[in-house]
């Protein structure tokens, strides 16, 4: 008897291990279209593998491939990664249309067609961005056309999030829910992440997204105000290591920036004028700069006459404060107190004076 339970186990997780066959057909607008298609997809160490290739011939291409179970892939068009097309692939057949390197449509399995919904939400938001993008890069500099693009974009969100939110009440317990949500992770706070994955259930919730979900909401948790900020051990210019919780001080600021930041240079005035006023009474600020090379980074620092602490790992994004701090943009700051716990983050111009001078007159 125990023999025969033991086969039926077998050929249960055998089953549940069987490959899901998927077909991706794609059509072009134009019927003379040559190209290339690549379909990537994360590996179980979070880095991107090329899973499937495929040439357009004549406005046509046909990608074939499996999977043990279902899993979140990314189609790039001629290589621009950044008109990536996510598709849940799963069993089934994938139906593309392009237009040069831009996908009108991409059809295919229920999973896929409701992730579609939630993507649509978020066109008018992406058709702004894209608008923005298009300008002179002084025009994109300008103060008054970014704050133009800001208040578009603010009047615009709010009606986005209605619809998104609407869809996920609809679709709380769908793998495709899930996935949507991490797309933009690192663009929603604390209480939104945890808003959504509060009404995730079922199959919504028991998969690699949702679980992306939760640990970001645990990462952000740990950046919360009183939380103990992240400690960590950086290369000052000299070559000397620096330890945030060695640093003496009653104030703390980090300030993440770069010398290629243009608006990180236009912040740096007004971080000189307050170490200037407050250095000697306990301020202290730390450079944290996403430079990679060292001379430019010596060099905006002497420029711009920056007297306080200054450190890097000279890897650009790639730094590991960057991650600790969930640093999206530069330029970024994070004031804590003397024993290192948060008092702010993100906090800049005439918000960062006000703060600092609060901070400073209650000591």
């Amino acid at each position: 008897m125990r023999k025969y339970l033991l086969i039926g186990c077998l050929m249960l997780v055998a089953l549940g291990n069987a490959a899901k066959d998927y077909k991706i057909v794609g059509k072009c607008l134009d019927p003379h279209a040559e190209g290339k298609v690549a379909l990537i997809a994360y590996n179980e160490s979070n880095r991107l593998d090329t899973i499937g290739k495929s040439t357009i011939s004549e406005g046509q291409f046909l990608m074939t491939g499996s999977v043990t179970k279902r899993k979140v892939g990314y189609l790039l068009i001629n290589d621009r990664v950044k008109d990536y097309i996510p598709i849940i692939l799963d069993e089934g057949t994938f139906r593309v249309v392009l237009d040069g390197n831009i996908v009108l449509s991409l059809k295919g399995t229920p999973e896929q067609d409701i992730l579609n919904q939630f993507l649509e939400t978020r066109l008018a938001q992406v058709q702004l961005l894209e608008e923005f993008r298009l300008r002179p890069l002084d025009e994109r500099r300008n103060d008054s056309i970014r704050s133009f693009y800001r208040e578009r974009d603010s009047q615009i969100a709010p009606v986005v999030k209605e619809a998104q939110h609407k869809l996920l009440e609809k679709y709380p317990d769908r793998y495709a829910t899930a996935v949507f949500f991490t797309q933009d992770l690192k663009e929603k706070g604390l209480e939104e992440l945890t808003s959504i994955y509060n009404l995730l259930t079922g199959p919504g919730r028991d998969n690699p997204s949702a679980k992306k979900i939760l640990e970001r909401i645990e990462r952000l948790s740990a950046l919360e105000k009183g939380a103990l900020a992240p400690n960590f051990t950086m290369k000052t210019p000299e070559g000397k290591s620096l330890e945030l919780y060695q640093v003496p001080a009653k104030v703390k600021i980090i300030d993440f920036w770069a010398s290629w930041c243009y608006p990180c240079r236009k912040e740096n005035p007004l971080l000189v004028r307050l170490y200037e006023k407050y250095h000697d009474k306990g301020l202290e600020i730390i450079g944290i700069s996403l430079d990679d090379d060292h001379q430019k980074w010596t060099d905006a620092i002497k420029k711009d006459g920056l007297p306080w602490l200054h450190v890097s790992e000279l890897k650009k994004w790639k730094c590991e404060a960057v991650t600790l701090y969930d640093v999206k943009v530069v330029p970024h700051t994070v004031v804590m107190d003397g024993d290192n716990h948060v008092i702010a983050r993100n906090v800049r111009g005439e918000a960062l004076e006000k703060l600092i001078d609060e901070l400073m007159g209650n000591l």
